[in-house]
């Protein structure tokens, strides 16, 4: 949402959406970190547990790094966009 009014005057505002994919990306990369220990605390759990409460979070887990990976989607394409118009 910050960055799209940038992209109206791209050539003003070229380091700020880019600045913002950065960050974006960053947590992105936080997010896959989070859902690799999150599949590890599951499986451990599962062990004594339920093997149907793993496969119901590992749902869950694989839901949010899909939307977590999606908004990285979006930043390359709008660095595509800077770097086409810049």
């Amino acid at each position: 949402a910050r960055a799209m009014p940038l992209l109206e005057n791209i050539g003003k505002h070229a380091g700020q959406p880019n600045e913002i994919c950065l960050q974006v990306t960053q947590i992105e990369g936080r997010g896959d970190e989070l859902h690799d220990r999150g599949l590890k605390a599951l499986y451990e759990r599962s062990k004594s547990g339920d093997p149907m409460d793993f496969l119901r979070g590992k749902e869950i887990y694989d839901h949010l790094e899909q939307v977590i990976d999606c908004f990285d989607d979006v930043c390359n394409q709008i660095q595509a966009v800077v770097i086409e118009h810049a």
